[in-house]
């Protein structure tokens, strides 16, 4: 009699669930690993020319999105900023965000809440 293979887990590959960080098996990852993330956000962030000259804006933004099972970001919500159009601008640069290696659980990819901070100087 031949032995029958266990059929793989394809419970989360239809699962449109969002996962947080502490329950994925392997956390997403940004192409070149987060410290290039940070680079790009650098490189992107352009400070809103709301802001006068004089002035130098300075503070953070949290922001959280979800990475899809594809990679992409999606649902970006600015939760909080420090004026000056600080949130619209970074929402704008984590629109333009190349795909990230998805979350895992079971080896299948799943979408994952994350969380960002970045801090303008």
């Amino acid at each position: 009699m031949k032995a029958e293979s266990k059929p793989k887990n394809k419970l989360h590959g239809n699962d449109n669930k969002v996962y947080n960080l502490t329950l994925v098996k392997s956390l997403p990852k940004y192409p070149g690993g987060i410290e290039k993330f940070h680079v790009f956000l650098t490189k992107n962030y352009v400070v809103p020319k709301e802001v006068a000259e004089d002035e130098q804006p300075s503070g953070a933004v949290f922001a959280t999105i979800i990475i899809e099972k594809d990679g992409t970001v999606s649902d970006i919500e600015i939760l909080r900023d420090f004026g000056y159009g600080s949130g619209k601008e970074l929402e704008r640069v984590l629109r333009l965000c190349p795909n990230w290696i998805p979350a895992t659980i079971d080896g299948e990819p799943v979408r994952c809440l994350y969380s960002i901070p970045y801090y303008v100087q």
